[in-house]
């Protein structure tokens, strides 16, 4: 699961969806990540979100500077503690890497889902 590394990938999301019965865990792992990932050299945003309803669905969206910082991300501990966390899933994490220009917003895929305060 790395990026193309002849892309500029800048962006990583992934829509998750817990379990029931595990979701306000899921939810505590990864508000606690958050801070983790944002204090990371070259992360530009790390946004955490619920599906609008408060349902089991969550996602995670992060913006790095460059492809460097992302695959240092990727090697971290804090994105081992996520990668943990997928076991409370109902499938499988699907991580997207999307190449972005420096204009790039996530507004637009924000906008069905509802922000975690952290």
């Amino acid at each position: 699961m790395k990026p193309n590394p002849k892309s500029s990938v800048k962006v990583m999301s992934a829509l998750l969806t817990a379990r029931p019965e595990k979701q306000g865990e899921f939810l505590q792992t990864l508000q606690s990540l958050k801070g983790e990932i944002q204090q990371q050299a070259g992360c530009l945003e790390c946004t955490i979100g619920q599906e609008a309803s408060g349902g089991p669905e969550f996602f995670i969206f992060s913006v790095w500077k460059d492809l460097a910082h992302l695959e240092a991300h990727m090697d971290s501990e804090a994105f081992r503690i996520l990668l943990g966390a997928t076991s409370v899933l109902t499938s499988p994490a699907g991580f997207r890497f999307i190449a972005a220009d420096s204009a790039f917003s996530p507004q637009g895929f924000l906008g069905r889902s509802r922000r975690v305060a952290s």
